[in-house]
């Protein structure tokens, strides 16, 4: 019985899973990746030691089953990384991560533009400092030798295959991601390319995510392997969660919390135009993901647990959740704005920042706890609700990512939406999806739609309508806060 191995490389952790034909999780992995923040805007990760720890779980997997009873390997990856690497595949700077802001100057004036709006349009990829293509705007003015040295722009996930197959191939996930891809021609974009000042060569050969490559023999060699195994390209972490929850069909959007957060629905046959704001990314030909992503959701969680909870036993998220419950919904009128590291949708500014509103005397530490959860919640809805507006109505969440080990989050977030919430006992719904994707591409399965055989709903949070009232009104006060702010910053 063959089994999938799905590698998940994210911001904060890689992850490993062993899946079998059930689709069941049998062993996973795990490895920490390491942020570096040096100064303000600043995010950095680096993709060699990146590697070292792919590398370092694919050996842990391949010692608990025989490589003869590996399907695939197939990866999942966050989007949005860009590096500079010379012609022998060396990096010449680091990682450059989806929260780095430096080029939000770049990306700004790009939007102000009706040549950005017509490239947002084209590629999918809001005009933020999120975008690969703002960030090489901005190396191309601010390090102009490392620009000028630069064999390939390439993302961590691209630097990873390089080292792992000897040639730089990207899966249209990841490229729809870019800014720099065109998603409807499924071709490199000219126009963006010229904008950024690059040509084809220096980018990776488009792949389909279910395209298969095969180790080198130096890598065969790192990772103890003689057999040649199949490595499917797969997608993005985004993309995969939805089909890690089985979430393909219209009506249900999945809402992620990991560091960063996002809302997503699953459609098909997209036609080119005005996305309010929304990105819209390739899963597959037949399938692609629209929704938006925000910068702040467990990070903020973590800030605040950091700064205000330390906890020798490293709890402390676990005790602000837990201190958080101890209040009413609605935090007593006390507001916070989530945005510690700028924000991506539904605002487009990297340069909002974090508020609290309405303090008052009779606000403790729970309060403050309280608030941050139900900010955090408020910027997921709100993007719900553009969701929403611009495609269909939305009948039912899936929840994934660290909101998944809270209950009583999840209860908060069907609160706060007045929608159920879904949890299937899949945490880790990108490497999972990444599993499904492997079963299709190695014939496991016969379509992507074969996936929801996999899953059954453990739980299912239906909203409270009373506490559901609360929110509303705590939440139009809420959406208020930035447009009244947004000059302060």
């Amino acid at each position: 019985m063959p089994f999938i191995i799905a590698a998940d490389i994210g911001t904060t952790h890689c992850k490993l899973l062993l899946v079998n034909e059930q689709g069941k999780t049998v062993h996973s992995f795990k490895a920490a990746v390491v942020s570096l923040q040096p100064s303000g805007g600043w995010h950095e990760q680096d993709p060699a030691l990146i590697f070292q720890s792919v590398a370092g779980l694919l050996r842990q997997a391949f010692s608990v089953v025989d490589a003869a009873e590996v399907g695939c390997v197939v990866f999942s990856a966050a989007m949005h990384s860009l590096l500079a690497v010379d012609a022998n595949g060396n990096q010449l700077t680091n990682a450059i991560t989806w929260a780095d802001t430096r080029s939000k100057a770049y990306a700004k004036q790009l939007r102000e533009t009706a040549e950005g709006q017509e490239f947002y349009m084209q590629t999918g990829t809001p005009l933020h400092a999120m975008s690969p293509l703002c960030k090489l705007l901005w190396l191309r003015q601010e390090q102009p030798d490392v620009f000028q040295q630069a064999h390939k722009f390439v993302s961590v996930k691209e630097y990873i295959f390089n080292r792992l197959f000897d040639r730089y191939v990207v899966d249209e996930g990841i490229a729809s991601s870019s800014g720099l891809y065109d998603i409807y021609n499924h071709c490199w974009s000219a126009a963006a390319l010229q904008l950024a000042g690059i040509d084809e060569t220096r980018l990776s050969q488009v792949v389909e995510p279910t395209h298969a490559i095969y180790l080198s023999p130096a890598a065969k060699a790192l990772l103890g392997l003689e057999k040649d195994i199949p490595f499917i390209a797969g997608g993005t972490d985004g993309c995969l969660a939805n089909l890690g929850c089985a979430a393909l069909e219209p009506g249900v959007a999945v809402i992620t919390t990991g560091t960063s957060g996002a809302v997503r629905a699953t459609i098909q046959n997209p036609v080119k135009g005005d996305m309010h704001g929304l990105f819209r990314y390739i899963l597959t030909q037949d399938y692609y993901i629209t929704g938006g992503g925000t910068n702040n959701a467990g990070i903020v969680l973590k800030w605040f647990a950091d700064q205000f909870m330390p906890s020798a036993t490293g709890n402390n998220i676990d005790d602000a959740l837990l201190l958080a419950a101890t209040v009413p919904a609605g935090s007593d009128g006390l507001l916070f704005l989530p945005y510690l590291l700028g924000e991506r949708a539904p605002v487009y500014d990297e340069s909002a920042a974090g508020v609290f509103s309405g303090i008052k005397m009779q606000h403790s530490k729970a309060h403050f706890a309280r608030a941050v959860v139900e900010g955090i919640t408020f910027s997921l809805v709100q993007v719900l609700y553009a969701l929403e507006t611009t495609y269909h109505p939305v009948n039912s969440i899936y929840a994934s990512g660290a909101i998944t080990q809270s209950a009583w989050w999840m209860q908060l977030l069907a609160d706060v939406s007045g929608r159920p919430v879904i949890y299937q006992d899949a945490p880790d719904a990108s490497a999972l999806g990444a599993a499904m994707l492997g079963m299709y591409a190695t014939g496991v399965i016969s379509s992507l739609g074969q996936s929801r055989q996999f899953f059954t709903a453990s739980t299912v949070f239906h909203p409270d309508l009373g506490l559901h009232t609360v929110y509303s009104r705590q939440y139009q006060a809420y959406t208020r806060l930035y447009p009244q702010l947004k000059d302060c910053f």
